[in-house]
């Protein structure tokens, strides 16, 4: 691919828009001015950043002709989709850069995406947290080293595991049947004489040169063979070793040997694929979606083995977006926002999907310098379902995000507290203070029943004097949404939950009307209480309450339900954020 020629031209106007939605057409004299000033754009290939008044980039976009593209958003027409017309509305100037091809756009494309985070363009969110075993090829002596990071470094990583418990596992195993080393590089550095894993036959003695490079680099490799899903040849090796020990009478190597063909055969099960082409390195792409989010997965299979599983995050996915444009921004963004991680693994040779792509596929693969096919074979098909089913999984359980409680609970307090919509943004506020001296409010963010600490806020109380929590809240909540509109990102929560039972809800409520909030469900939630009856032998308790405006009887939360959990999370964050606060500023004043 050549080199990137740009060009910037910026175009600007400097009041924000304030106008009404008719639904045949949309006039406006800052869509008019902005119409024509696309009007005026090169027919060119590049890229489109649509900016907010206050400069926030919006939307990320590209085209193979700049002019039609730009110009197709400020047409005197409603969009068919409410989330286009919504980005039309908040568009006050745009920019726009030139590039040779349309390859070349759509690098620039996602480089912007990762730069800017434009709150309305498909979000690829990595899923980071899963455990890899590293190989540094820059020692004599390497370690096999368990790490959550993958870096460009030139060592070998092999994962990712489902868990940090089955990745430690691995390590130790191959670390125990081909006695590598354990220690820490400056403990391997500073050793003079062997510790005691080489008394007891669990290290090769590496620090103190009991063998050569030559030989522990074999080992190495050996462990490297094992986690490529080239064990089967390995174990006939042993198994031939082991033949020739016990012929010998070498009763201890045998049953050694034999010990390390089990472990190796267990390893190696759990990677193997049935593939038809053994010598194909493919990466397998699949996606499941429900509402505006998907969960993404690759597959990524070498030489016919089943390598690593990898999740991704998949935000801001409108139902305007068909299946084949989701998978495009997916494919592009895993391979060209990756590219460091990819580095440090072998690059797949063919892409397999289940549905074709559109004529933008051509791009891709000039692009990406892979080839993407639909499953023909059996196998293939396999494949393909087998990703779909791992994606659909992660999604149904809050798509693997850390900390989640997934959609089912998110529909479930949907049901309890009979709301309109799936409650996907959740707020919950809280205040502390000390005898009414240094008094703090916290809020805190659930998306998607996960919680965001981006968006946690803390608040110090500044117009009310004492304990007042009801002033404090309501100072609280109309700095929340007073300014809400002003900032782009901060979107109206779907359901605001307070700490509290009917009196502090009430409170809320007047609160609410006071501010004309009538778009967003409110809710309190009240902590379990003991019943004082000491004559009794047992005691009795309440389950934890939530108090529902205009409705006289609390909803019961019960105990080790999925809407418990979140709720009890919740409410329970926002106590520890307030709280760390409150604490913070009084250590200050110390």
């Amino acid at each position: 691919m050549g080199r990137l020629s740009i060009a910037f031209r910026t175009i600007a106007v400097n009041e924000f828009p304030t106008y009404t939605v008719d639904h045949m057409e949309k006039r406006s004299p800052q869509r008019e001015k902005l119409l024509e000033q696309a009007k005026d754009l090169a027919q060119n290939p590049g890229v489109y950043l649509m900016k907010h008044v206050a400069g926030q980039v919006l939307y990320v976009g590209k085209a193979k002709n700049l002019r039609s593209r730009v110009s197709s958003y400020f047409q005197p027409i409603v969009h068919d989709h409410p989330r286009t017309e919504m980005l039309v509305q908040g568009i006050s100037h745009f920019e726009v850069i030139l590039t040779q091809t349309e390859s070349e756009a759509l690098v620039l494309e996602c480089t912007l995406i990762k730069r800017y985070k434009p709150k309305f363009n498909v979000m690829l969110k990595d899923d980071k947290h899963y455990p890899y075993i590293k190989i540094s090829q820059k020692v004599d002596f390497p370690r096999l080293e368990w790490t959550r990071k993958v870096f460009a470094d030139g060592a070998r990583y092999f994962g990712p595991f489902p868990s940090s418990h089955s990745a430690r596992i691995v390590l130790r195993l191959l670390t125990e049947q081909f006695r590598l080393r354990d220690c820490s590089d400056n403990t391997f550095a500073h050793r003079s004489r062997p510790c005691i894993l080489f008394q007891m036959d669990q290290c090769s003695g590496p620090c103190v040169q009991k063998l050569t490079v030559q030989q522990y680099q074999a080992d190495i490799q050996s462990a490297i063979d094992v986690l490529d899903g080239k064990g089967h040849s390995l174990i006939q090796d042993l198994k031939t070793q082991m033949l020739e020990a016990a012929e010998e009478e070498r009763f201890e190597d045998a049953a050694r040997l034999r010990d390390e063909i089990q472990s190796i055969d267990m390893i190696t099960q759990t990677q193997s694929v049935s593939q038809e082409d053994k010598q194909l390195d493919r990466d397998v792409f699949a996606f499941e979606r429900k509402d505006a989010l998907a969960h993404g997965v690759v597959l990524q299979v070498r030489r016919g083995k089943l390598l690593s599983v990898k999740h991704y995050h998949l935000f801001h996915v409108e139902a305007a977006l068909s299946d084949s444009q989701i998978m495009f921004d997916f494919l592009a963004q895993h391979f060209l926002l990756n590219s460091k991680a990819a580095d440090a693994l072998v690059k797949a040779t063919q892409v397999l999907v289940r549905d074709d792509l559109p004529a933008e596929r051509q791009v891709l693969e000039n692009t990406l310098e892979i080839q993407i096919t639909v499953p023909e074979t059996d196998a293939e098909k396999q494949l393909v379902n087998v990703a779909h089913t791992n994606a659909k999984h992660a999604l149904e359980q809050g798509g693997s995000r850390e900390g989640g409680h997934g959609f089912t609970a998110l529909e479930e307090v949907q049901e309890k507290l009979g709301l309109d919509r799936l409650p996907r943004r959740i707020e919950c506020y809280d205040i502390s203070n000390t005898q009414g001296e240094d008094s703090v409010a916290s809020r805190v963010v659930f998306i998607d029943g996960a919680p965001d600490k981006n968006l946690y806020r803390r608040y110090k109380i500044k117009t009310v004097i004492g304990a007042n929590d009801f002033a404090s809240m309501r100072e609280v909540m109309d700095r929340r949404f007073s300014q809400m509109n002003l900032r782009v990102g901060d979107e109206r929560p779907d359901l605001v939950l307070i700490d509290g039972g009917k009196g502090q809800l009430s409170q809320a409520q007047a609160i609410f009307k006071e501010l004309n909030i009538v778009d967003v469900a409110l809710a309190g939630l009240a902590k379990a209480r003991t019943e004082s009856n000491f004559k009794e032998k047992e005691v009795s308790s309440t389950f934890e309450r939530i108090f529902l405006p205009n409705r006289v009887n609390p909803v019961n939360l019960l105990p080790h339900t999925r809407s418990f959990k979140l709720l009890t999370h919740l409410r329970d964050e926002a106590h520890r954020f307030a709280l760390a606060y409150h604490r913070s500023l009084r250590d200050s004043l110390k």
